[in-house]
């Protein structure tokens, strides 16, 4: 609220959250200006849709390359479904584009131009059209020093090396039906199947949960093996590191992509009294101690509070950490590139002072040779991504995270073969062979 507004514009905002009855009752509270999080709006499409449709809106989008999926995302889909028009047929930033042009929906882009300009997309190059319709300032321009990138790779046990290997040819298995498009087509199973790749690299005791009379070949010898090697090698490593970092006097920030991961990290590091933001967690009053707020009250004033643990789709996004933290630890990463650069934002962004550095700090799980990596495959398609991005931003900061990746060492463990692998999964399922028997 401004004290010092004309006349009817000095309206607080009022926070939409909490169960549907709630906000609906607020929405009919007679107030005008609401405030709520993308995370609540596709929580609460249905009560959100019906206020849209009775009530003229001008709707504030902050972030707005949150919609860039289009219909293939939720939040995509909701927004362009509000639109005075259907569907777009425009991707990634033409959906955005769509978006705003047919629907009175303002954003954190600069909007200028018609449609005229879009249409003249298929002609020009992309740069020379988005240059006309958004502004964008750099990481260069504002002055801010350079990030340092840290690659830390770290091998696995042996049960979890051995139930990657099992839960990788089932993935393979899926993808390759669904490359090529045959009978039992099934992209919800391969993408899960990746998923817990993805899981299996950071935990594999909380990804044995969903994969029970699922997994082909999962035999009781590797589950408990897994089950006896307790947290991965990869998460001892981003504790111990951030017990280190906070042992010197710093706080930082653990992202993770699973909130089964982010529950176990806590119990891991409750000696340092650790806060958490995932999508459950409810924005409100910062002196509520339980609301995301709150969490990063305490995190910016509790001395006692060293560690903030986070997901990076739900808190990567409208949070400022870079006053109190310098250091970023990514235990594991997505596909999704706007992830990955808005977390790091989180720690990197105007106000830094000129003599601190920013670290991050990103931690890769190694493979055998020849089996592939989940983190490999990650980092090479955000690379590709990254390097797309600032190819049509023409930004120097973009070129620079791009490089990075593309220059860190490969999270393969040149120490273990395949042949090694096959051995012990064949010890671990009881069917290994002694010396003996390979004798004769």
């Amino acid at each position: 609220m401004w004290p010092d507004a004309p006349e009817r514009n000095d309206e607080p905002f009022t926070l939409l959250d909490g169960r549907t009855e709630n906000v609906d009752l607020l929405l009919r509270s007679g107030a005008t200006r609401f405030l709520m999080s993308y995370d609540l709006m596709i929580r609460r499409q249905s009560v959100l849709a019906g206020y849209l449709a009775r009530v003229a809106v001008h709707l504030v989008l902050d972030e707005a390359h949150g919609m860039k999926a289009g219909s293939a995302s939720q939040r995509g889909a909701f927004l362009l479904s509000i639109a005075t028009r259907g569907p777009s047929r425009y991707s990634n930033w033409d959906a955005v584009a769509a978006g705003f042009w047919r629907s009175r929906v303002s954003t954190g882009i600069s909007m200028a131009g018609s449609r005229a300009r879009l249409a003249d997309s298929t002609r020009r190059a992309p740069r020379e059209v988005l240059a006309s319709i958004y502004v964008r300032t750099t990481k260069q321009e504002l002055g801010l020093p350079p990030v340092r990138r840290h690659f830390h790779q770290v091998g696995m046990a042996r049960g979890q090396m051995a139930l990657y290997g099992v839960v990788r040819n089932e993935a393979l298995r899926q993808l390759s039906v669904a490359i090529k498009g045959g009978a039992g087509l099934d992209f919800i199973g391969a993408r899960r199947s990746v998923m817990r790749l993805l899981q299996l690299s950071v935990n594999p005791i909380l990804a044995l949960n969903s994969m029970a009379g699922e997994v082909v070949g999962l035999q009781s010898g590797i589950v408990d093996e897994v089950l006896g090697e307790g947290p991965s090698e990869k998460m001892r490593a981003v504790v111990d590191h951030a017990r280190r970092l906070a042992g010197e006097g710093y706080k930082s920030v653990i992202w993770t992509i699973f909130t089964d991961t982010i529950s176990e990290l806590e119990r891991m590091l409750a000696d340092l009294n650790p806060v958490s933001l995932f999508g459950a967690v409810p924005a409100g009053e910062a002196t509520n101690p339980d609301t995301r707020e709150g969490r990063l009250r305490r995190f910016h004033t509790d001395a006692a509070c060293h560690i903030l643990i986070a997901n990076p789709a739900a808190a990567g996004e409208g949070i400022s950490l870079h006053t109190v933290c310098h250091h970023a630890i990514y235990l594991d990463r997505s596909y999704v590139s706007t992830h990955y650069l808005q977390s790091m934002d989180r720690v990197h962004r105007l106000g830094l002072p000129p003599d601190v550095e920013t670290h991050i700090h990103l931690y890769q799980t190694k493979s055998p040779v020849g089996l592939g990596s989940i983190d490999l495959s990650v980092s090479r398609r955000l690379a590709t991504k990254l390097r797309n991005l600032q190819q049509l931003l023409n930004d120097p900061d973009l070129h620079q995270v791009a490089l990075d990746e593309e220059d860190a060492d490969d999270p393969v463990d040149y120490d273990v073969g395949l042949q090694d692998l096959v051995d012990w999964v064949d010890e671990l399922e009881g069917r290994a062979k002694g010396e003996d028997e390979d004798a004769g």
